[in-house]
């Protein structure tokens, strides 16, 4: 197979994205163009000049790739059904053309309204064709091997049978099941063929095998330590599918969830660059929001001194993981001065499970801390441990070292999640904008490591932009 076939099924993905966006740009354009034929002709009689509706077209095409992409439409056009992708374009549509009436309102020099009522009327049929010309074109490349996975699920329960079956059911996820991995022989048809663990080695170089699945309801390896050690020597991705991810669906606006990876091979060219590109914009974003709310910072600084004195911010140490890396966690101070030693005494009164303590109604909060959490105030100053590189403005949410040490998991468990460590923790996350408060201490495990595989420059910005409703009507914040 020529190299660049090669490239091309490796990073289908990508392409398949910059396709999304160019198709949808050029439905955009493609309705500006059916309008200055029915102008031609004079099917449609207005008096804008040219060069306004071509200006327009622009400033809406600008308007409506920000807007789906911070909906998420871009970054899972690969998986998603094509319902739940007419779903998102909707939603993107209807937001990006009260943008654009807002702004043509306001405009001195404006768009007809006639080629605005044709443009409002051809664009969501284009768009909606465009998707479902696109998800044909997927599936057609997937069929030749494009963007394809070829996977082995491990059969120790009925879920492997299900998972094996979801595959089926959508194959715009991209995962071909290569075979079953059993401890023996199971006396079954419905999953074959079945491979023993002293067979993987030449199943996996036979099938070329990428991706291996453990369906468990333990967040852990449950027995089969052995599939670590072959999938980091093979370069294989190892990924538990939990039934809790089937939960997550429902909460999390995530569509995509097909397991959650515990083992992944190194990838040197592609992590570092992300990475770096990951610094730059939360260095930039950082900087120019500490200024704009600078007056907000001074209110809340006034304001807890007033109400109780110094120290007006809260320190402490936190980590990802259990026996990570620890940093200085900033916070504006929301309760009294001896908060942490009270917290002992009120420990058989935690409304949250596992590494999470939360109480709806603390006694430790100040009037002034009810406010600024329930805005999100409090957490402002963590902008500053962005700056200084301890954090980023999305990653998964870092934890005090108390709240590790009363979670009650085993050994396997913490050695199973040690990629929730591999981006730095972050002041919004998946956990936010899913239910905050109200997630349970897995489900936010679940929702980390699902960013920490699929984090990207797309996937922040569609974060932070679901984090600004959650952040302003308080949701899930106590």
């Amino acid at each position: 197979m020529p190299n660049n076939t090669k490239l091309l099924k490796r990073n289908w993905k990508i392409v398949f994205v910059i396709l999304s966006q160019l198709a949808d740009l050029f439905a955009i354009w493609l309705a500006g163009g059916i309008i200055f034929y029915l102008k031609s002709t004079e099917t449609i009689r207005y008096v804008t000049p040219d060069s306004n509706l071509v200006i327009g077209l622009a400033v809406f095409s600008f308007i409506y790739l920000t807007i789906a992409t911070m909906f998420g439409l871009y970054r899972g056009s690969f998986h998603l059904s094509l319902r739940l992708q007419n779903l998102v374009t909707a939603r993107a549509f209807i937001v990006s053309i009260l943008i654009a009436l807002a702004l043509n309102s306001l405009s001195q020099t404006f768009v007809g309204k006639k080629s605005v009522i044709t443009f409002g009327l051809l664009l969501p049929v284009l768009l909606l064709l465009g998707r479902a010309i696109l998800r044909r074109i997927n599936l057609y490349f997937q069929q030749l091997g494009y963007g394809v996975h070829n996977t082995l699920i491990v059969a120790d329960n009925h879920e492997a049978e299900h998972l094996y079956y979801r595959f089926l059911t959508f194959p715009e996820l991209g995962y071909r099941t290569c075979g079953f991995i059993v401890k023996k022989k199971l006396p079954t048809e419905s999953l074959s063929p079945q491979y023993l663990p002293d067979e993987l080695d030449q199943i996996i170089e036979k099938e070329r095998i990428d991706r291996i699945f453990i369906p468990t309801r333990e967040l852990s390896l449950n027995g089969h330590m052995y599939l670590q050690s072959i999938s980091q020597q093979k370069g294989i991705k190892l990924k538990i599918v939990s039934p809790l991810a089937e939960e997550l669906l429902k909460i999390s606006r995530i569509y995509d969830i097909a397991g959650i990876t515990i083992t992944s091979p190194v990838r040197r060219h592609i992590d570092p660059l992300k990475l770096f590109v990951k610094r730059i914009f939360d260095l930039v974003v950082s900087v120019v929001i500490i200024l704009i709310l600078s007056p907000i910072f001074l209110i809340t600084i006034i304001a807890i001194y007033l109400e109780s004195g110094r120290p007006i911010f809260f320190t402490q140490k936190r980590s990802s993981i259990k026996g990570g890396k620890k940093f200085n966690f900033i916070k504006f101070r929301s309760m009294v001065t001896n908060a942490e030693q009270l917290r002992q005494e009120l420990l058989d009164k935690n409304e949250a499970d596992g590494a999470l303590f939360k109480m709806k109604n603390d006694p430790r909060v100040t009037k002034v801390g009810r406010i600024i959490r329930k805005l999100s105030i409090d957490e402002l100053p963590q902008l500053f441990n962005v700056v200084k590189g301890d954090m980023s403005l999305v990653g998964p949410r870092p934890l005090p070292r108390s709240d590790f040490d009363i979670a009650n998991e085993p050994d396997e468990f913490w050695q199973a999640i040690k990629e929730r460590a591999a981006v730095k923790p972050g002041m919004t996350g998946l956990w936010q904008i899913s239910g905050r408060s109200n997630i349970k201490f897995r489900e936010m495990i679940l929702l980390d490591l699902y960013y920490v595989e699929n984090h990207s420059l797309m996937f922040d910005l569609e974060i932070l932009f679901e984090t600004i409703p959650v952040v302003l009507f308080g949701r899930g914040a106590y």
